[in-house]
């Protein structure tokens, strides 16, 4: 299992590093998500860009990783402002195509790693197309909005119901080029697939 922990707090940061987490997360998405969540008792992070510079600075065992926005007409300026900043790994959600996973991977060209965050339907209707994109080092199934855009009563349906299971035998057929986890808690709501 690998160890997530957002924040934007170098402190908070070290002490995750120091006690083993593998990955620590600058959330940058905030297009669209007050609209999706604000009514929500959800976290929404205000992390901002400097943020992950900040962080590089500090992080020299744990994997700097940053979430950014869904893809946009700004996404390219985005990007290559994460990756200059010193991002190991940036993570696209809301997505909803594998055009749009391709789209990402062009728009990163290979100088960093990258992480789908699966969490829209059209996304899970897509899974076995979206699995064999090139250039995907490993897809996280988002639990919150993955359950509000199914209107299923609580997020761990998706779980209990065997979505999960389901995803994750539709990536294991797919190019193994990905890395899938089952199961790995993420944030307040996602899983590692």
């Amino acid at each position: 299992m690998e160890l997530f922990f957002i924040t934007n707090t170098p402190e908070h940061a070290r002490i995750a590093q120091a006690a083993g987490v593998d990955r620590i997360m600058v959330d940058l998405e905030i297009n669209g998500k007050d609209a999706r969540q604000g009514h929500l008792n959800t976290v929404i992070s205000r992390h901002v860009m400097q943020d992950v510079g900040v962080l590089r600075d500090v992080l020299d065992t744990s994997e700097l990783v940053v979430r950014c926005n869904p893809l946009f007409e700004g996404s390219r300026t985005e990007i290559d402002d994460i990756i200059a900043r010193g991002a190991e790994r940036i993570m696209l959600p809301m997505f909803h195509t594998a055009q749009e996973a391709a789209q990402f991977v062009d728009l990163v060209k290979g100088r960093c790693k990258t992480t789908l965050l699966a969490e829209t339907t059209g996304a899970l209707a897509r899974m076995p197309q979206i699995g064999d994109v090139e250039g995907i080092d490993d897809i996280h199934i988002g639990l919150n909005d993955m359950h509000l855009g199914l209107k299923l009563n609580f997020m761990f349906e998706i779980l209990s119901e065997g979505l999960l299971d389901h995803m994750a035998g539709v990536l294991q057929h797919a190019k193994t080029h990905l890395r899938l986890w089952r199961c790995c808690a993420f944030g307040a709501g996602d899983i590692a697939c």
